[in-house]
């Protein structure tokens, strides 16, 4: 059937809604002369575990941050944007220049940065994700991610509404989300094929900075309309297997009802679309305004969880 397409309202009531976090990191105000010292030392601390082929990098900024989890410095790249909006909002003291060109993060900006890393490399579960440790994250390794998110709401078929009130995030990111939200995963919405690139998404999509990253910051309000269409389908689809649009489906149940006034012969298709819809009878007629009323109440009104 062809996809259909509703009405959408509550956008802008849940756009602020945050959907996820940065881990939350210690703050090190290192001196001039602790980041002296931590310069010529950095390197033999720095994680093995998060590989970053910075030849293949997109990101060619390098930056030093301390990952509080794992006691461990991590050696990444940032593009110029995210590097210079960071710098942009942090003091100039939290970065440390080295001579081969990399930025050791301090203060107030390494935990921004580093609570980000935490939030995607822990609670999103991007390293456990990652089987084979090789840095990169297949699409069945990505399905153990927690870093799908969507709204919540209710459609009604009979005026072709769709409400949204609530939404969340760190939903895992299997095959059945990606086919309910089949429009944003194929736009790769959700996820990066490695750490590096999703923390320059999460850092670009941080507009204000504030450590939280809300539905309105990563979904606009066209993909919005998008992503509760797709949603809506998917449940009609699979869940309920509807295949009629609802005009169809509206006028099957009008003529099946008005065979039965006749006296006709109801095929079993007829006489189920006219059960669902409260209006099979016998001998008892109801009037024909009824109708409207009782595919309303019957069929028209589910609730969903988008």
């Amino acid at each position: 059937m062809d996809k259909l397409k509703f009405n959408h309202f509550g956008y802008e009531s849940i756009a602020d809604i945050s959907m996820f976090s940065l881990q939350k990191q210690a703050t090190n105000n290192r001196s001039d002369t602790e980041l002296s010292k931590l310069d010529k030392s950095i390197d033999s601390m720095t994680s093995t575990k998060i590989k970053v082929n910075f030849n293949e990098s997109a990101f060619k900024n390098q930056v030093y941050f301390k990952d509080n989890t794992s006691g461990e410095y991590i050696k990444i790249g940032l593009s110029d944007e995210n590097l210079n909006k960071l710098k942009s909002v942090f003091d100039t003291k939290d970065f440390f220049s080295r001579d081969d060109g990399s930025t050791i993060l301090n203060g107030k900006a390494e935990s921004f940065v580093g609570g980000w890393f935490g939030d995607i490399a822990y609670k999103r579960g991007y390293l456990e994700a990652d089987s084979n440790s090789d840095g990169f994250m297949s699409s069945v390794e990505l399905m153990d991610t927690y870093s799908g998110f969507g709204s919540e709401g209710r459609y009604y078929l009979g005026t072709m509404k769709a409400i949204a009130d609530g939404a969340s995030g760190y939903t895992q990111y299997t095959k059945e989300f990606q086919n309910r939200h089949s429009t944003m995963s194929n736009n790769n919405k959700y996820t990066s094929d490695t750490i590096e690139k999703e923390l320059n998404r999460t850092l670009n999509s941080d507009k204000n900075s504030d450590g939280k990253l809300s539905y309105g910051e990563l979904i606009n309000k066209k993909e919005h309309k998008e992503d509760v269409d797709d949603v809506i389908n998917y449940i009609l689809k699979e869940k309920q297997n509807i295949n009629l649009s609802v005009d169809e489906a509206d006028n099957r149940v009008v003529i099946a009802y008005n065979k039965q006034r006749s006296g006709s012969t109801l095929t079993p298709e007829e006489k189920a679309l006219l059960s669902k819809a409260g209006l099979l009878q016998d001998d008892k007629l109801i009037n024909l305004s009824s109708v409207i009323e009782n595919i309303s109440a019957n069929i028209a009104k589910v609730d969903f969880r988008v």
